[in-house]
């Protein structure tokens, strides 16, 4: 049986689909994210300032150190924007599913309404028909 909310179900799941594309998106963003900020504080603990030395070796540590804070710091912020997408993207998708919760409860209520109906329109058939052979008989 059809019904007027077919198509827009149809619609809304499309939509809620896409919508669960994009925050699997977002969430892989986020993972991505957390494994380079990760890694750049890994790297940073790796590096090593040379307790003696020519002073331009030194320098060239210190340049090297703040290099890499400037990396975490560029890894905090796409760690960030990562997590602000994956809440918005997040959001996108609840709203999505109750849309189509929503219309798929009213399509279900409908074919509900067909199928009483019907079953209505048939007993009272069956009725029609019992009486008209019971009237038959008594002729």
């Amino acid at each position: 049986m059809k019904s007027r909310y077919e198509p827009l179900v149809k619609l809304k799941k499309q939509a809620l689909d896409k919508a669960e594309q994009q925050l699997m998106t977002a969430n892989t963003e986020v993972t991505l994210s957390d494994a380079v900020l990760l890694n750049a504080y890994a790297e940073l603990s790796s590096l090593k300032s040379p307790l003696n030395g020519p002073i331009g070796e030194l320098f060239q540590a210190q340049m090297i150190l703040q290099a890499q804070h400037r990396e975490i710091q560029a890894c905090r912020l796409r760690v960030e924007r990562a997590r602000a997408n994956q809440h918005s993207a997040r959001e996108a998708y609840r709203l999505s599913r109750i849309e189509f919760e929503k219309f798929n409860y009213l399509e279900l209520q409908e074919v509900e309404a067909m199928i009483a109906k019907v079953k209505y329109e048939e007993a009272k058939m069956l009725d029609e028909i019992g009486t008209m052979i019971y009237k038959k008989e008594l002729n």
